[in-house]
């Protein structure tokens, strides 16, 4: 599909390409003129393309000309290039005409043809970068409904990566053109040298001694509910160590891959009798809130406000993944600007207990800073007794790291404390807390707490073992990252540092229990890769079962057994991924895929039946289905005999049939088509292939 390529501003950059006039105001008519032949050459943008317009922006002594070709006819799409009066290619796009929705086309460019293009580009329009960049590969299936590639190269500087540059571009897979390249490269950077570094091993002692890993009780939601688990992992993923003094560093950087979210009531005037359990419940769990009038009450007794302080918004709402917890949220305000006074607070509807609060007033200058980090701390935890006695007792102070630049007056602090039951830490719950240092006045408060169960300690792996896990499979690598002089002057130069980091491909999250690394939703982790079957030689479909495996459209397990029948289940998950690349099988709990499949008219409710095995004329009909030509097919008496045996073919389904055979998607066997035969796995392979490449 031919789409606009979207641009991103990645402008805080100064490169060296070629020699383009130096700026000044006067010389924009000149600098303009370059841009526009340095483009046309870099790009092979000919007469084609009768018109163009431009914008320019300069800042802080950089000049960016914005520039777009497109044809009169609009018979040709368009071309974007942003690009920098030194001459340095920013972002670059070419798109076409949209013709509308086009069907999947099978790539006349592979995956490794376009990553050649992608490199040859690069060394063309950005050749100082060629010699420092690394490909990222990611092995993960290819998208049955795009129309090219993306790649993804990270700067590197002898070898060693920094990720927050980066070049990427996208390649047609039809004809090889690219059609988007963007890039994020900061010229006026410095490299720390790696002269006299720790060594991987001495960092990996440093890693578990400051930084470690903690027992963790980490939540996800499934569908409503609150799923909770029990993982190692380290507190804060975003630490690394310093490669030279050994030091904890907060790391920059930016991971190519995955680290890795109305009520019911009741029924009239009928009695509980006849009310469903939902409805029951639903009911008991909305007794006993406070009232509106009552919450205005609380909030204002907690605040401290007078009067003057009007009540502009309120409303109660439920707690999403807690069943029967609400809470009242409520704005306040006093004043107008510039001496408006505003305060935000959330209270339980039910134990009228604060949950976050939030000030903003205008800051008077002239108010001198009053309390030093020491005693905000203080201040904090007073509050947080006062306010949350019980929670205080299970929370702890939470360590900030990071390379901020330390003020002379600093007119607030932030403080973080973390849940902790026994050893083990509740990620993402506690208290945050922020004081203002003229006042002393609690500025912002946020309670988060885990309101669900919590899964027993009992049966865990050893830490040691988890470190195992982490320093063997997960691993650590030596990367750059960027960090600001810490001096007061902001101009100072911009550096990267040389640390010691958790590798990003894998997540580090360990199960407690078992060892393995999981996902995000706490489910076992794996690489998203292209599955190869050692069972299909023997198969007439092998090179079709092949290529939809490229694309991800493969069935559960290791084997292909392409010469059992299939099942309707087995069938309609294999059109489901040809029909939505993003459909997992996982998503098949609790009858997800029949749902899914019957909310976009593929199957009908009472043709369930996930274990019978499907006749041809049966997936005939699932395909013309998705195809969304089954209007058309069920005018049955308008199509021609086309096989022999066409007596055998379900009356209600002879249009679809002729569709299929009109498409490529079926071929007869010496004029027969055998409608009611039972179909292979291969056969499956064979009709889904078709489905989705016929006529390419």
């Amino acid at each position: 599909m031919k789409r606009r390529i979207s641009f991103l501003l990645a402008l805080a950059m100064i490169l060296t390409f070629i020699p383009f006039s130096s700026f000044a105001a006067e010389n924009y008519d000149k600098q303009l003129k370059e841009a526009i032949i340095k483009s046309k050459e870099l790009f092979n943008i000919g007469k084609e393309y009768d018109k163009f317009s431009h914008s320019v922006n300069s800042y802080d002594g950089k000049t960016i000309f914005y520039l777009n070709w497109s044809d009169s006819k609009g018979k040709l799409g368009g071309i974007d290039v942003s690009i920098a009066v030194d001459g340095m290619v920013i972002n670059y796009g070419k798109w076409g005409p949209r013709t509308g929705e086009q069907k999947p086309k099978l790539p006349k460019v592979s995956k490794e043809e376009g990553l050649k293009k992608a490199q040859d580009f690069i060394k063309k329009v950005s050749p100082k970068f060629a010699g420092n960049i690394k490909y990222i590969d990611k092995t993960e299936p290819l998208n049955v409904n795009s129309d090219g590639y993306n790649y993804n190269f990270v700067r590197t500087e002898k070898g060693i990566p920094y990720y927050n540059n980066s070049i990427n571009l996208y390649i047609d897979n039809s004809n090889g053109e690219v059609r988007s390249y963007n890039t994020n490269w900061d010229m006026n950077l410095v490299f720390s040298d790696s002269k006299d570094i720790i060594s991987l091993e001495r960092a990996k002692e440093f890693y578990k001694e400051k930084i470690g890993l903690d027992l963790l009780y980490k939540s996800t939601h499934v569908g409503e509910k609150l799923k909770t688990y029990l993982a190692y992992g380290p507190l804060n993923m975003s630490l690394g160590i310093d490669a030279k003094d050994g030091k904890v560093v907060s790391l920059y950087d930016y991971a190519f891959y995955e680290k890795n979210m109305d009520m019911g009531s009741g029924g009239g005037n009928a009695g509980p009798e006849e009310l469903n359990p939902d409805e029951e419940k639903a009911i008991e769990d909305i007794s006993g809130i406070i009232s509106q009038k009552e919450a205005e009450k609380v909030g204002r007794e907690i605040l401290g406000l007078d009067s003057e302080f009007k009540l502009e918004y309120i409303n109660l709402y439920n707690n999403w993944g807690y069943d029967g917890d609400y809470s009242w949220n409520m704005d306040f305000r006093k004043g107008s600007y510039p001496k408006e006074q505003y305060v935000n607070i959330r209270i339980n509807a039910k134990t009228k207990e604060m949950e976050s609060l939030y000030r903003y007033g205008s800051d008077d200058p002239s108010n001198k800073v009053q309390y030093n980090e020491e005693q905000a701390l203080d201040i904090a935890k007073k509050y947080i007794n006062k306010m949350n006695p019980d929670k205080y007792k299970l929370v702890e102070l939470r360590e900030n790291f990071g390379n901020q630049e330390s003020l002379e007056e600093q007119r607030s602090y932030s403080f973080n404390f973390i849940r902790k039951i026994d050893n083990a830490y509740v990620e993402n719950d506690g208290i945050s807390i922020a004081v203002d240092t003229t006042n002393g006045n609690i500025v912002d408060y946020r309670v988060n707490w885990n309101k669900g169960e919590f899964p027993p300690k009992d049966n865990l792996i050893s830490v040691d073992k988890a470190y195992d896990k982490l320093f063997n499979d997960i691993g650590m690598e030596l990367k750059y990252t960027s960090t600001y002089g810490e001096g007061k002057d902001s101009k100072e130069q911009k550096k990267a540092r040389l640390v010691y980091g958790l590798k990003s491909d894998k997540p580090a999250i360990i199960d407690a229990k078992t060892g393995t690394i999981l996902n995000n939703m706490g489910e076992p982790f794996k690489l998203s890769a292209v599955v190869s079957y050692k069972d299909i030689d023997k198969s007439y479909a092998k090179e079709k079962i092949n290529i939809l495996a490229q694309y991800g459209i493969t069935l559960p397990g290791e084997e292909f057994k392409p010469k059992e029948k299939i099942n309707q289940e087995d069938f309609l998950y294999l059109l489901a991924k040809a029909n939505n690349p993003y459909y997992n099988y996982l998503d098949n709990i609790e009858g997800n895929l029949y749902n899914y499949l019957i909310n976009i008219g593929i199957l009908k409710e009472d043709e369930q039946a996930p274990e019978r095995t499907v006749t041809k004329e049966e997936g005939i009909k699932y395909i013309i289905r998705a195809l969304k030509y089954d209007k058309v097919a069920d005018a049955s008496e308008i199509y021609k005999d086309l096989f022999k045996d066409t007596k055998d073919i379900d009356p209600k389904l002879k249009g679809y049939a002729s569709i299929a055979y009109g498409l490529n998607i079926v071929q007869g066997d010496k004029g027969y088509l055998n409608p009611k035969g039972e179909l292979k796995r291969e056969d499956a392979a064979n009709m889904i292939y078709n489905y989705l490449f016929s006529g390419n």
